[in-house]
């Protein structure tokens, strides 16, 4: 019998992980709805507050009207799924206390982003117990202080975050090998944020993986291709096939009967909700938009990505270029490689797409760190943290140099007001220099992008060698350097051989 004494006593045999980690949760739920309702601003916001109030509103005017967004709803270019917050929203922001209320306006336009960021903590405790509880909570905790994703969900209000948790719970399924559950995940991701199509190549072939056994060249049977499993891939294509249609249906169906429009065919009003995003991707045509890539340390932020630069060859097109690399390098990678990672081969994939292709903006590269810190939860190499913890810091300063510079451009300082004469008359003439000459800093946005470009090309390469010996190299988790220095000596060797070799045979010819 236990001493009654030390009933509360704390160790690694009886410490309560589950409870803990639902504290880590509420926590990081807390501060970043605290953040939400105290920081106010109105940039690249106000497209869901008038989407979710237009929606709330034709909800109320016609029937069935929510299913009829995408012949109504101004500039509306986000998949249906998120649709069925954001009309949430829309409701509730109709309500004089609320929508008239600057802070709990945007305490509930930012209640889903925070809510499903949070919810990353207990999707990492889950991957990374696996291994050890230890390392399980310390990615739940981690995740919990992630300034990145706070500056995104709490601060500006953004959905990517949303897509994270999707992937997060679609990668968990693929790591548990559940075949039905990851195609209703996939589907419902991609219904979530377009930008979930991107991770299309990885999905497919971890899932021909994981149905047919293995699909690298050297551990490939043909045995493998037997009903069962062919089956195993037909189910993963019927659910994501299957969740797609419940998904979009109504909103094809009320598109149809919609009275507006008359111009198009039935055809055309039918498949409405699925064209409607190719007009999202002309918006932005730009090499760069914000993004602190390759592209920004070129210094070509805000340039038309149809810019020829050698001999008729527009950015545009190399980034169309680098992408099918990029997907070519998935392909050989699950084919060839020693091993293989979805979750690292993800990451990889993302980040070289964020750093190498056109039409990114400052936000896109957010993806990157539920991969890596998935891909730590799974592998537990501690060089992962280094990546991660240095990826947090250019896509923080990356988010919030841009939201940062939209809101000193306000003129929000302006406002501020103090009782003591002294005081006042000291910030009145620090106001009208800082009105003369602009905000210090902002003079400064430009080269602080260009060097945090300059920081994550240098990521990029290490990332890419870190991954390629992952996949390829006998042995990963030496150090880069001691591995290069055994590599020429290996090298030297096998060269003075082959010369000792040679000398020895033109002996033999000359005798």
């Amino acid at each position: 019998m236990p001493d009654a004494d030390t009933d509360y006593i704390v160790g690694m045999h009886n410490f309560p992980w589950k409870r803990f980690v639902f504290r880590v949760f509420l926590f990081a739920l807390i501060v970043r709805l605290l953040i939400a309702g105290s920081y106010i601003h109105s940039f690249d916001t106000e497209w869901n507050i008038m989407w979710g109030v237009q929606l709330a509103q034709l909800s109320r005017e016609q029937l069935f009207g929510f299913y009829k967004a995408y012949s109504y709803v101004s500039s509306l270019d986000y998949p249906p799924l998120y649709l069925y917050p954001l009309h949430i929203v829309g409701s509730l922001i109709l309500k004089t206390d609320i929508g008239g209320y600057p802070p709990m306006r945007m305490l509930v336009l930012k209640f889903f982003p925070c809510l499903l960021d949070s919810l990353n903590c207990v999707v990492l405790y889950r991957l990374g117990s696996k291994r050890s509880q230890l390392i399980g909570f310390s990615g739940a905790a981690l995740w919990a202080i992630n300034p990145a994703t706070i500056i995104n969900c709490a601060f500006w209000g953004q959905t990517d975050c949303v897509l994270m948790l999707a992937a997060a719970l679609l990668f968990l399924s693929l790591t548990e090998r559940r075949i039905v559950a990851s195609g209703v995940l996939f589907a419902l991701m991609c219904s979530t944020k377009l930008q979930g199509l991107y991770l299309t190549p990885i999905v497919g072939m971890e899932i021909l993986d994981i149905c047919f056994d293995g699909i690298n060249v050297k551990k490939f049977k043909r045995s493998s291709l037997n009903r069962t499993n062919i089956m195993k891939f037909v189910r993963f294509v019927l659910s994501v096939l299957l969740t797609f249609t419940v998904i979009y249906l109504p909103f094809m169906v009320g598109s149809l009967f919609s009275l507006g429009n008359e111009a198009q065919s039935g055809w055309e009003k039918f498949f409405r909700p699925l064209t409607v995003y190719r007009e999202g991707l002309k918006k932005y045509p730009y090499v760069t938009l914000n993004a602190d890539n390759l592209y920004m340390l070129l210094n070509l932020n805000g340039k038309k990505d149809n810019l020829s630069f050698f001999h008729g060859l527009s950015y545009e097109l190399m980034g169309k270029l680098f992408l099918v690399v990029l997907m070519l390098s998935v392909v050989v990678i699950y084919l060839l490689g020693r091993r293989c990672s979805h979750w690292l081969t993800a990451y990889f994939f993302i980040n070289g797409i964020f750093m190498l292709t056109c039409r990114q903006h400052e936000r896109y590269q957010i993806m990157v760190l539920i991969l890596l810190a998935g891909a730590f939860m799974e592998l537990a190499d501690r060089r992962m943290l280094t990546l991660l913890s240095l990826h947090i810091l250019v896509i923080s300063v990356n988010q919030f140099r841009i939201l940062a510079s939209v809101k000193e451009n306000s003129d929000w300082w302006g406002y501020y007001h103090t009782p003591m004469r002294s005081m006042k008359q000291m910030l009145e003439s620090d106001m009208a220099a800082v009105q003369e000459n602009g905000v210090a800093w902002l003079k400064y946005n430009a080269t602080i992008g260009r060097v945090n470009a300059a920081v994550n090309v240098c990521l990029l390469l290490a990332a890419t060698v870190f991954v390629l010996r992952y996949v390829w190299d006998r042995r990963p988790l030496q150090p880069f350097l001691r591995r290069m220095k055994e590599l020429l000596v290996d090298y030297r060797r096998r060269r003075e051989t082959a010369d000792e070799w040679r000398g020895e045979t033109e002996l033999g010819n000359e005798e």
